[in-house]
């Protein structure tokens, strides 16, 4: 059995979140050949946006423009919702803006549907206050880069929830 196949099965047999993710991320980098359909269905099956624009990241190799174009409307629709139920919803955004992805995807493809989904998603994290911005990134493999320390985070946003 093909190995890139041993990893999709993987990837939609697991229920653990983060293995799913590392997964997800890896096969961004492989390309398996039915590469398209995989990652339709893994935008479809996720829940969290940054997994969503991963399998996005992925299916744009794959599909056109405009099929891209749906997926990043539904996730615009969805991003304008974050901030009723997740007023702080800095570990999705921090990761959306990382150099894994928007920037990614912005360098590679220029396409509209990028552009409007970070002028809403820059917007947002922008009307944050600032003790939630710049705790962390991803770099561009996707691989998690702690800036601040996690206890000197804990205080800062105990500190700020107090008021």
């Amino acid at each position: 059995m093909d190995k890139r196949n041993t990893k999709t099965e993987t990837y939609f047999n697991t229920k653990d979140i983060a293995k799913r993710n590392a997964l997800l991320k890896q096969l961004v980098f492989d390309l398996p050949e039915d590469g398209k359909d995989f990652f339709l269905k893994a935008y479809k099956k996720e829940r969290y946006l940054d997994m969503r624009l991963t399998a996005i990241r992925g299916y744009a190799a794959f599909a056109s423009e405009e099929e891209v174009a749906i997926l990043m409307n539904k996730m615009l629709e969805i991003l304008k919702k974050r901030p009723e139920r997740t007023p702080y919803n800095y570990q999705e955004y921090e990761i959306l803006r990382s150099a894994f992805l928007m920037p990614y995807l912005l360098g590679k493809y220029p396409y509209d549907c990028f552009k409007k989904f970070n002028e809403q998603l820059e917007k947002q994290y922008d009307a944050m206050p600032e003790v939630f911005k710049g705790i962390f990134t991803s770099n561009d493999k996707g691989e998690h880069i702690q800036l601040i320390p996690p206890a000197v985070v804990r205080k800062q946003i105990e500190d700020f929830l107090r008021g």
